[in-house]
């Protein structure tokens, strides 16, 4: 069943149990009405109101009853009473004490329909006389005179309307609160609060037991909110991160530029200035320092732009089935014709001829170019590097890579550093040239083939790069 007719079968079935507890209670109302009212009928008297009437006379505008009604009424306990039309008492006979005199319009009504309520039972009729407008009341005293069912009517009224209100509240929270909950929860989303509702019933495990099939009503649309309140706060946080990986950024490409940017300007002012006159070879030199720096702030800006690429994933790697063991030979083969590995010998060991990984070649290959360089720049003359790749069949499969020297070594401020953008060590051997984001971006090519790099070295006895590349 799909959300919309899930929803209004919940709210059809929950109209419908409503409706069904109402109706018991207008049933039992009137049950139990007809029960206390059926207790408090009156009764038949002997004599007749209209007997009465009919023997009332009027004399020197006095009213008076026959000899006969009075005895009737003395032996039945019975009393009468004659009202003008304000309800004044005209004439009365055999009254207690207690009974009124004067009725105001509708007490009658209410004395006769809950006799109860005074102890007695009253009968009525009206008769015109003359030109007056006469009500006879005839009173009794009840067999039974129980007060308490007078007053049982009305807290059953009073208890039909909490139940009637505690009913309403409970479907209305049954109805509404889901809703509510919703509705607190996209308000928080337009407000840039991307996060569920704290206070709230359908959320807390508990509750959310008691209430189960109110949180299955609503499961899907609840679910797609909280997967747009993650994919929100995903965003964001991305969106912070670039923001701040740029600014980074902006300010990495100000300051690296300044220093090849005032060389460059200094040897440009030196050959406008006509106060000299720069012989050829001078000339050659400055062009050449001019080149060099220009050339710096080139592979400045490629390494800036390939490691914000890295870290927030832009690059689409070219993956493909590429042997490792050619990729290294190719490596130090390069390497090997820098000026600064004339003195420094190399080493290259592998346990299989052929071991296949899914890589960018052009990216990973860079990648070693950069640990290896940082082992040939930063040693002293003399220095052992060997590389070590093996396929390791063990479980998990993984391919191995070590990359060891036997030079200066590093103190653990530059191993925690080395992979930070901009930090080229603090050693006094080390050749601090370069841009200072070749170990940054050694590590990030390394991470994004699904790798993993692990730096072991200490002082004066040589650094080792251990590298991994799962294979399931």
């Amino acid at each position: 069943m799909n959300l919309r007719n899930r929803i209004a079968y919940y709210f059809v079935s929950r109209l419908f149990w409503l409706m069904l507890i109402w109706g018991l209670l207008i049933v039992i109302s009137i049950v139990l009405f007809s029960f206390f009212l059926g207790n408090s009928k009156p009764e038949n008297p002997q004599i007749s109101i209209n007997q009465i009437v009919e023997h009332t006379f009027v004399g020197d505008q006095k009213l008076s009853v026959s000899s006969k009604i009075e005895e009737d009424l003395v032996k039945n306990r019975m009393w009468v009473q004659v009202l003008d039309e304000q309800g004044n008492e005209l004439f009365s006979f055999n009254k207690p004490k207690n009974i009124k005199d004067h009725y105001i319009p509708g007490e009658l009504v209410s004395d006769y329909l809950y006799p109860a309520k005074k102890g007695y039972q009253l009968s009525t009729w009206y008769k015109t006389i003359g030109d007056q407008d006469l009500t006879w009341v005839l009173g009794k005293p009840m067999k039974d005179n129980n007060p308490l069912l007078y007053w049982v009517n009305y807290l059953w009224i009073l208890i039909i309307i909490l139940f009637g209100m505690l009913v309403a509240l409970f479907f209305g929270r049954q109805l509404g609160g889901p809703l509510l909950f919703i509705v607190s929860w996209i308000e928080n989303l337009s407000k840039g609060t991307y996060e569920e509702p704290i206070h709230n019933w359908i959320i807390n495990s508990k509750k959310r037991r008691r209430n189960k099939a109110v949180f299955k009503t609503y499961e899907e649309l609840v679910h797609a909110l909280s997967e747009l309140t993650s994919t929100l706060q995903r965003n964001t946080e991305e969106r912070n991160v670039l923001e701040k990986t740029r600014e980074e950024w902006m300010t990495g490409v100000s300051h690296d530029l300044k220093t090849p940017l005032s060389v460059i300007k200094g040897y440009t002012v030196l050959l406008s200035s006509q106060e000299y006159d720069w012989e050829q070879d001078k000339v050659r030199h400055f062009s050449k320092i001019m080149e060099e720096r220009v050339k710096y702030m080139e592979q400045l800006m490629e390494d800036f732009n390939l490691t914000f690429q890295l870290k927030n994933e832009a690059i689409p790697l070219q993956l493909e089935q590429k042997n490792l063991v050619d990729v290294f030979k190719d490596t130090l083969e390069q390497l090997q014709g820098l000026p600064e590995s004339k003195s420094k010998s190399f080493s290259f060991q592998t346990n299989k001829e052929e071991i296949f990984l899914n890589m960018d070649m052009k990216y990973l290959k860079r990648a070693f170019e950069n640990l290896v360089a940082n082992s040939i720049k930063h040693n002293p003359p003399e220095t052992k590097i060997n590389v070590i790749l093996y396929e390791d069949l063990s479980h998990p499969r993984q391919i191995r890579v070590l990359i060891e020297d036997d030079g200066v070594g590093m103190d653990e401020e530059t191993i925690e550093h080395l992979f930070d953008r901009y930090y080229r060590g603090t050693s006094a051997s080390s050749n601090n040239d370069g841009t200072g984001l070749g170990m940054a971006i050694a590590r990030q090519i390394i991470i994004a083939h699904g790798g993993d790099i692990d730096i072991k070295s200490k002082s004066q006895l040589g650094t080792q790069y251990n590298i991994i590349f799962p294979l399931e």
